[in-house]
């Protein structure tokens, strides 16, 4: 019988996201509205006006606090551990086999937390996006929005190019 990736790589996320703190947790979601805010700045036309220049500068400069902070912690799976499956998740037994728990043992063994990397990718992608949007429809005339877009795409490219090597097969 075959492994089922999407519920290893569900069950490997939901253990990393268990081996953050409080304090890293707060900040994920902290960054994610902050990340939500600076795509609405970026679509919403406002007037120009000073005080919203300053609102969005403060935004963006503490969302790029926040995920230099998150990816640049250095969260690493050194040796696997026994994971809770079915009663930490409430999987049903039938959907974890013994291959799975081989499968997340070996795969994300000296990895990255899978936190970081889901995060780096999904900022990423919005970030395109929304660059693509901007540039599509002439949204916003404001460059330095489109900077900040650009440098947490960069950013989370960079983060994902420094986490990613060539895996030999065990």
């Amino acid at each position: 019988m075959k492994c089922n990736r999407r519920i290893a790589f569900l069950t490997e996320l939901k253990t990393d996201w268990d081996k953050l703190n409080l304090a890293a947790k707060a900040l994920v979601f902290i960054g994610g509205f902050l990340f939500s805010t600076i795509i609405f700045v970026a679509l919403y036309k406002v007037y120009c006006s000073e005080i919203y220049k300053t609102i969005e500068v403060i935004f963006r400069s503490s969302l790029a606090s926040v995920f230099g902070f998150i990816l640049s912690s250095n969260i690493k799976n050194v040796k696997p551990q026994n994971i809770p499956y079915v009663e930490k998740y409430s999987i049903k037994e039938e959907d974890i086999k013994e291959d799975c728990k081989e499968v997340i043992e070996k795969r994300y063994r000296n990895e990255g937390n899978s936190v970081q990397i889901v995060i780096a990718f999904l900022v990423t992608v919005i970030s395109a996006i929304v660059m693509i949007i901007i540039y599509v429809f002439e949204i916003t005339q404001d460059v330095a929005i489109l900077s900040q877009f650009r440098d947490l795409m960069c950013m989370s490219i960079g983060f994902l190019l420094g986490e990613s090597k060539i895996k030999k097969n065990d």
